[in-house]
C-alpha cells in the first residue's frame, strides 16, 4: 500500500493546513461543511481557509452563482469553483499588494 494512503484523515488535513503554499475557499454541495469542520478542528486552519461557503437555499444559491437546472451537478460545481476562485484572486490581490507595500515601507525605513 502507498504510505501516503496510510496517513489518517486528521493528519492529512493538518499537513495541508501547515503547507504555506495552500490557501483557499471551501464552497460545497453536500458534505463540504463537514470537511471544512475537520480542517478547523485539527488546527492551523487560519493559514489555509479563507472562507467556507454553503448556499443550501436555492434562492440564495441562485443569487450567488446564478440559476441552475440542477443544483448537485458537475456544471453547478464548476460554476461555484469559477465564482469562488475569481473572488479569492480578487481579494488576495489586494492583500498581496498591501503586504508588498508594507515590505517596501520596511525596507525604506531601514535604508535598504
Amino acid at each position: 500500500m502507498n504510505p501516503q494512503m496510510e496517513i489518517g484523515t486528521d493528519e492529512k488535513a493538518l499537513h495541508i493546513n501547515l503547507d504555506s503554499a495552500k490557501y483557499g475557499t471551501f464552497a460545497e454541495i453536500g458534505a463540504g461543511q463537514e470537511v471544512a469542520r475537520r480542517f478547523f478542528r485539527v488546527g492551523g486552519a487560519a493559514g489555509t481557509i479563507a472562507k467556507t461557503m454553503s448556499a443550501y437555499d436555492m434562492t440564495f444559491s441562485d443569487a450567488i452563482y446564478g440559476a441552475a437546472d440542477r443544483y448537485v451537478s458537475r456544471v453547478r460545481l464548476q460554476t461555484m469553483l469559477d465564482h469562488e476562485y475569481d473572488l479569492l484572486i480578487e481579494r488576495l490581490d489586494g492583500k498581496i499588494r498591501s503586504r508588498e507595500n508594507v515590505l517596501c515601507l520596511r525596507r525604506y525605513n531601514r535604508g535598504a
